[in-house]
């Protein structure tokens, strides 16, 4: 059954508090759960020693920094190159959130532009890498929380 760890309710009220605002301070989730700050604690050492919390990441609004737009990128690229491919884009500054993906692209990342002329030189970047054999980005126009 793989790595699948069991969780118990309070964990997972932990996770999901994490997950919303990784800030958020032990005492509140110490009081929502009505349990001690050092039960929460300790839980959450568990949690992060067995890498179901695997790291803590902040929100970054990209318009506060001077961005119009967020992109997300789709890549293909020649199977042979595939590997040589998200080697070149993990060193490019202005790749963001760099996954693969069995969909519609076999990679996708984000990417920030201050303008459409931006995007149109880090889309030479990408097609010049050897092996992409085509770049789709999308245009995000609104993020939705949940």
């Amino acid at each position: 059954m793989g790595d699948r760890k069991i969780l118990d309710k309070k964990d997972l009220v932990i996770i999901e508090n994490l997950e919303k605002n990784a800030r958020m301070p032990f005492t509140e989730i110490a009081k929502l759960l009505k349990i001690s700050e050092t039960a929460i604690r300790r839980r959450i050492k568990k949690l992060e020693k067995e890498e179901v919390i695997l790291n803590y990441k902040a929100t970054i609004n990209y318009k506060k920094l001077g961005y119009s737009n967020k992109i997300i990128m789709g890549v293909d690229t020649e199977p042979k190159d595939y590997f040589n491919v998200i080697e070149e884009l993990k060193k490019k500054d202005f790749v963001k959130n760099l996954t693969t993906s069995s969909g519609d692209h076999m990679i996708m990342f984000d990417v920030w532009v201050r303008n459409m002329k931006e995007l149109g030189e880090y889309l030479k970047i990408i097609n010049s890498i050897n092996g992409v054999t085509e770049s789709c980005p999308s245009i995000i126009h609104d993020e939705i929380e949940k």
